[in-house]
């Protein structure tokens, strides 16, 4: 087989695992070599793994597939050591806009089998605007489980943002921007604190609200969403608590981004927030080119789950599993 062939074999199986109601992938990468498949990428459970095998059989029933993949988040028992296992999906700047509605849908129906809630850490469209919103709406409603969001950036551009979140709200997905939400899930009481979050910087390297004006009112900001932040995690108590953000609070889940623009990409202070109280997860977007995993300074595991991070339709992390301390 050709280089060329190759490329365009590669191309029609992450194709066809997209487009198949069965998977519905898009995270899954297939590599040809010396006439086999080689398969790799996460999936969400074994399950999962054994329908995107079954479908390149099925679709190239001469080439040996060889599977790589990895599954970041196994069915868990529904019980393991009397404590109830939470599965949390996540997933941030999908930006939706009218060419993209529908795209990310049949791999979402799925989610049931796999998550018992949906988080998303903000950027939902381009440019925040009406048209783009119901494209939202459209992807993430009636999804069989809860879904809980926060705003980003592009959420904000037409200044629409507040009817953006009410088209949100009124589909059934709760915005949160500096409060919070308690669900009853898998006999748990998980307890979501949601904003939006903003710029900064971090420890050793961050903005001061000194000097002019506009360079205090950008500080201002940060301080007050990250108090935001903290003042929804005290006012809400469960089992598990999981903090959801737009804007990183580390530096940890930027590496790969110019250092340049961390100041822009998030701040210090939603950490602080973050380690003065209990808080399982932290959950954020906005980083593009940044990495899935990190941790705050008080030990709180992070997650970056921004669309082009995770180059999925989204990430399943594990509250509750005595592995690891409970995310995958």
């Amino acid at each position: 087989m050709s280089a060329e062939d190759s490329v365009y074999t590669e191309g029609r199986i992450q194709r066809h695992l997209a487009e198949n109601p069965d998977t519905a992938e898009l995270g899954v990468r297939a590599a040809l070599h010396a006439g086999a498949v080689y398969l790799s990428g996460d999936v969400a459970s074994e399950q999962r793994r054994r329908r995107v095998v079954h479908a390149v059989q099925v679709l190239l029933p001469d080439l040996q597939v060889h599977d790589e993949l990895q599954v970041t988040c196994a069915d868990p028992p529904k019980d393991r050591g009397g404590a109830a296992v939470i599965r949390i999906a996540a997933v941030g700047d999908v930006h939706l806009g009218p060419d993209a509605c529908g795209h990310l849908r049949p791999a979402l129906e799925k989610l049931p089998d796999v998550a018992d809630v949906l988080l998303l850490a903000g950027d939902l469209t381009r440019h925040g605007s009406v048209e783009e919103a119901r494209c939202a709406v459209a992807e993430f409603r009636d999804l069989g489980l809860p879904v809980v969001a926060v705003l980003g950036n592009h959420d904000y551009h037409c200044d629409q943002q507040d009817a953006v979140a009410g088209m949100l709200e009124t589909a059934g997905i709760r915005v949160l921007e500096g409060d919070a939400v308690l669900l009853d899930v898998a006999g748990q009481r998980l307890a979501v604190a949601g904003v939006k979050g903003f710029g900064g910087g971090f420890a050793g390297r961050c903005g001061s609200d000194f000097g002019e004006p506009q360079m205090k009112a950008f500080v201002h900001h940060t301080k007050q969403t990250a108090a935001w932040l903290g003042d929804a995690l005290d006012a809400v108590d469960g089992d598990v608590r999981v903090a959801l953000t737009h804007y990183s609070p580390v530096a940890d889940t930027l590496a790969g981004e110019p250092l340049e623009i961390y100041p822009f990409l998030g701040s210090y202070l939603l950490a602080e927030a973050i380690d003065g109280r209990r808080v399982d997860l932290a959950v954020h977007g906005h980083a593009h080119a940044g990495t899935e995993k990190g941790v705050t300074a008080g030990g709180t595991r992070v997650r970056n789950v921004a669309q082009p991070v995770l180059r999925r339709a989204y990430a399943v992390y594990c509250l509750g599993v005595e592995d690891d301390g409970g995310v995958d």
